[in-house]
This record gives C-alpha cells, structure tokens and sequence, in this order.
C-alpha cells in the first residue's frame, strides 16, 4: 500500500511538469506570419495581428524594410487593422461561438469599426484653411456690433434724414426724394406700434418736422396716405401720444381732408387717424365733433365715394356713441370723475341729429340692399353698430314699414345661405329687428311701388 502511493504521487508529478513545460513553451517567430497557439507567451518585438478571415492572432519578425511585404499583402494588411471579433476572448473564449468577420477592403471601413472617424487630407485642409482664431472672432463681432442701434437711434436718425430730404429744393419734388421718404414713413408705420417708440417720436419733433408739414403742405396722395397711417398707428390706445397730437391741432387737419378729398385711399387713412385721435379720449371728441368733425363725418355719408368709406364712417359714430353711453352708464364714484363730466359734455346725439344723420343713414341702407349681399361684410359692420347701443334713429325706424321690408328681405335672403358666415349675420339682422319691432318679424303691408322693389332686392 505505501509503494503505490508513492507511485501516485511521482505520475501525478511527472504530469505537471509536462504541462508546465508545453506551457512555456516558447513561440519561435519567423519572417513569415504564423499563428500563435492559445495560452502560448511570445516575446517582446514581434509584429503582432489578428487574421479576420480565421479570427487567430498572428505573429512575425519585425522587419525595417517590409514595404514589398506589405504592398503584396495590401488587403491582409488592411484587414489587420480591423477590431477583434466580439464572440472571441483572449483566453479560452468559446470557438463554437466565434462569427467569421467580414472582410474589409477600404481603410476608411476599417477605422469605422474600431471607432477612428478617418478624415480626408483635402478635408482636414480644408478645416484648416476655414478656421479662425478667437482674436478674428472678436474682431468681427466688435465690428457687427457697430452697425447695431437701437430703435431710438434709428428713429433720430429717421427723423433727420426725412427733414433734410424734404426740404432740400432739388430733391423736394423729385421721384427719388419721394421714394426715400415713403420708405422713411413706412419704416415708422411699424416702430410706432411699440408705445414707447411712438412717445420718443414725438418727444423728438416727429409731429413738427414729418407728419405735420406732410399733411399740410405735400400734394403728394401717397406720401400723405402714409403719413396719416403713421399718425393712426401711434394715436391709438396711446393717451399721451393722443393729447400731443391734440394739441398741435391735428384733428382739425384731418377733418379738412375728409371734407375735401374724393380718394378713396386717403379717406380711409384719414378716417382711420382720426377715429385714432378720438377713441377714449372725451376732451378731444368734445372740442373737435363740436366744430368741424362732426359735419366732416356726415359729409363723407353725403358724397359719391365708395359704400366701405361709407360704413367706415358709420361704424365711427356708432362706436363714438357707444362709448359715451358706455362711461355714463356705469359711472361711480369710484370712476374718474373728470372723465365722466366730459362725456356728460358730448351732444353727439344733437349734432348728428342737426345734420338729419337718420335719413342719410336710412337711405344709405335702402340704395345699397343688394350691394349688401354681395359684401355682408359691410352690412355686418353697420348691423353691429346699431345693435351695440340704443341707437339714436332706432325710434324712429319703429314706424318706418320700408325699413322694416329692408331687413327682412335682406335676413331671408341670408338666411337661405348654406354659408356659416351669412348665417351670423341673419342672426344679427334677426337681433336688431327684435329691438326695432319687437317679436313682430312679418313682412310689413307694402305699397304696390314696394312690392317690385323687394322682388328685385
């Protein structure tokens, strides 16, 4: 039993130091690539790589001069450079799940895979050639910044440059000096929808040195059409701008354009700044409807213009009336008072009613009946003003049965429509003889001229 013990012993001995010594075995390279053995240790200076058509490691002499070497195996070489397959470990990896790699015939593919972004020379030139240091940087953005202003400067800078233009002599009436200062007002047509621009241009003499010598004293329609855009745009929902414009007699220049004028561009820029001027602002309403402003209003009703110039000045009024009513209405102590006793001032009602408003408005209504169903637009508007308050001439409408035939005829006609907008307005034709005549919306007894009348509207 001891002798086969020992026995055991020496086999099991003899065994490792066989294993340790295959083991250690060392890799003898030649100028030839071979493949290294697993678990096999190499020396130090050999030319290492990995064959993706096999997935071994591959071993060889490093040699100075291998250039023919290496063009005569320019796709082995190039394959080298790929990355190891990911289902091979460095020791012992399972070979059953060892995927073959796809072979690569381009450098560029090759650092892809290993994740090296490979950029063209050309490119890298180019990069090079376009790049620009930080100084350059500042440099050009210090320069961009001086052509930078503030819209404070560009409204100084405007405002000059329009007075010289204007009142240079030989530029004054020329096609070039018009055409610069058209694109100076349309330039302040947009800044002055800022509330504070439209303060700073008045400040700085807009009103003297731009607007005012355009409205008085150029012939020119559309250079005075935009100026008086200009003025609506920073009269409105503006009371500081407001009572500037106010106080430079404005309001009585724009009612004089709208007594004179026959275009249709510059009525309805006039009527625009001057319902601008007007709107929440009682003083300004009491001194000029007063005096011209009123007559300027009922003039336009009055003249052979087109129907939309008509309905613009219309809707001013009915809107002029509303709001007073409006204020006066809902008046407390905790309101201005001011305020309140200057809407108390305002006989609108009086001076319309002086200028027989109702009949002009009553025959404006009957002449246009089918022009307003070609543009309900326009019908909405005069509608909407009437139902917006108790309207003046509402009382006397009661008791015209022509009128009455008007409405209807125009409701039923809308209301046939199977478009959703002349719908809407039937419902407010249907509101507004509801006020007139209460629930009664039968046709009225008409007289025999009557009747051909409504068949034709």
């Amino acid at each position: 039993m001891k002798y086969l013990t020992i026995l055991l012993v020496i086999c099991y001995l003899h065994q490792g130091w066989a294993m340790e010594s295959k083991e250690n075995k060392t890799f003898v390279a030649t100028k030839d690539w071979q493949e290294i053995p697993e678990g096999q240790g190499i020396p130090a200076g050999l030319h290492i790589r990995i064959n993706l058509e096999t997935g071994k490691k591959e071993a060889k002499i490093l040699e100075e001069n291998n250039d023919s070497a290496d063009n005569q195996n320019k796709d082995k070489s190039a394959a080298a450079l790929s990355v190891v397959p990911e289902s091979s470990g460095e020791d012992g990896g399972d070979k059953g799940n060892t995927k073959k790699p796809k072979k690569v015939k381009h450098l560029n593919e090759a650092l892809q895979r290993i994740g090296i972004d490979y950029t063209p020379k050309e490119k890298v030139e180019n990069i090079i050639r376009e790049y620009r240091s930080y100084e350059e940087l500042k440099k050009n953005f210090e320069g961009m910044r001086k052509s930078f202003k503030t819209d404070a400067e560009v409204i100084i800078q405007l405002i000059e440059e329009f007075q010289t233009t204007f009142t240079a002599a030989d530029t004054k009436d020329s096609k070039a000096g018009l055409k610069t200062q058209m694109k100076i007002l349309e330039s302040f047509n947009y800044l002055m929808s800022q509330f504070d621009n439209a303060l700073l241009f008045v400040d700085k003499g807009g009103l003297e040195q731009v607007l005012l010598p355009v409205l008085v004293n150029t012939t020119h329609s559309p250079l005075k059409v935009e100026a008086m855009r200009v003025l609506g745009a920073m009269s409105q929902n503006n009371p500081r701008v407001q009572i500037k414009v106010y106080e430079r007699n404005v309001g009585s220049h724009l009612a004089q354009i709208i007594m004179s004028s026959s275009n249709t561009d510059e009525l309805s820029a006039a009527l625009y700044a001057f319902s601008s001027l007007l709107r929440k602002f009682p003083l300004a309403q009491q001194r000029i409807l007063s005096t011209s402003g009123t007559h300027a209003l009922i003039s336009v009703l009055n003249r052979d213009c087109e129907l939309k110039i008509k309905v613009k000045a219309i809707v001013i009024i009915g809107d002029l009336l509303n709001e007073r009513e409006l204020v006066l209405s809902q008046s407390s102590v905790t309101d201005d008072p001011l305020a309140a006793a200057q809407y108390a001032e305002i006989t609108l009602s009086s001076w319309l009613m002086d200028r027989n408003y109702c009949d002009i408005l009553e025959t404006i209504i009957s002449e246009n009946g089918f022009r307003f169903l070609e543009a309900p637009d326009l019908l909405e508007y005069i509608v909407k003003s009437l139902n917006s308050t108790n309207h003046l001439c509402l009382i006397r409408w009661e008791q015209d049965p022509r009128l009455k035939e008007i409405f209807l005829a125009l409701k039923e006609r809308l209301s046939q429509s199977e478009d959703e907008y002349h719908l809407d307005v039937a419902q407010l034709l249907t509101e507004l003889l509801r006020k007139l005549y209460g629930d009664d919306e039968r046709l009225p007894v008409l007289y025999a001229d009557d009747n051909k009348k409504h068949e034709e509207l």
